[in-house]
């Protein structure tokens, strides 16, 4: 079982994820208002703070047997997406919003880890973290629906549901 400490670092890693993640959801929304908004350096600058955000705690609980391998693959996946975003290396392969949707479907995949991880360390409410999953995955096809375009509002709206799915991870896997 997971003590106290180990609860509240991963509570509030989710929590600041979530936060990160519907930040991104509310400027995207708001992108199309703000033309000086560059919506790829928005979203790199926002997921390399949301990498870090995961390595940190991963690099803290170096010494703990509970340490877990979803806080360095999340670290790194937002690390390599947010790489993709700044240098546009990304946007020359694939549209913005493929390559969002990559990232949330990536992201997802390991949330489905983390949601077997959460049900070997004993956490009552691991199914939470399936529920989370799956969201993502529709979202990521609303996200990839429209890959010759901007990335709509509804697009946007997914993020921001997202966000709320993480945070309610955190809230209730590690309360």
């Amino acid at each position: 079982m997971l003590d106290s400490g180990l609860r509240k670092t991963f509570r509030w890693t989710l929590f600041t994820d979530g936060v990160i993640i519907i930040l991104l959801g509310v400027l995207g929304a708001l992108g199309r208002m703000f033309q000086a908004i560059s919506l790829p350096a928005v979203m790199g600058v926002g997921l390399l703070v949301a990498g870090l955000n995961y390595f940190v705690p991963y690099l803290a609980l170096k010494n703990s047997k509970f340490r877990p391998v979803w806080l360095a693959a999340f670290g790194a996946l937002d690390t390599v997406f947010a790489a993709l975003f700044l240098s546009r290396a990304g946007l020359l392969f694939f549209s913005f919003p493929v390559l969002t949707g990559l990232w949330m479907i990536f992201a997802a995949s390991f949330r489905a880890y983390m949601a077997y991880w959460n049900r070997r360390a004993g956490i009552a409410k691991w199914w939470i973290t399936v529920i989370s999953c799956a969201y993502m995955i529709l979202a990521s096809a609303a996200v990839m629906a429209g890959a010759g375009q901007p990335m709509s509002l509804m697009a946007w709206n997914a993020f921001i549901m997202t966000g709320v799915f993480i945070i309610n991870e955190g809230r209730k896997l590690f309360a």
